[in-house]
């Protein structure tokens, strides 16, 4: 299914939910904290594309290396605003996003079930 084929603000039928995905971003240290881990969006806006939960590890330490895991459940609408929010460029994370995607699409699994 495209990207935005059903717009949770405003779907063709009030009966579908968008499924929910679980992915994690590795994001490079040195850029995240250069912008002091703010993104280009308010909370407000992220709820609106679809990202329903984000999880940033509260403790950098040295085992954290060069890149920080982002963990962020949302619809598949959702994960790619963030994604593009990040941006995100590294050819095998984004492959792996849309086979997260494609995956809970397969499974329908539904707002409605979380």
């Amino acid at each position: 299914m495209p990207d935005g084929a059903h717009d949770p603000a405003g779907p063709a039928d009030a009966s579908y939910h968008p499924p929910v995905a679980e992915f994690t971003f590795f994001v490079d240290a040195g850029g995240y904290f250069f912008g002091g881990g703010e993104l280009h969006a308010t909370e407000a806006e992220l709820h609106e594309m679809g990202v329903r939960k984000v999880d940033i590890p509260d403790a950098y330490g040295l085992d954290l290396s060069e890149r920080i895991p982002v963990r962020v459940e949302g619809t598949p609408r959702g994960l790619r605003f963030y994604a593009q929010l990040l941006g995100l460029h590294d050819p095998i994370q984004r492959e792996e996003l849309e086979r997260v995607l494609r995956a809970a699409e397969a499974r329908g699994e539904h707002t409605e079930d979380r």
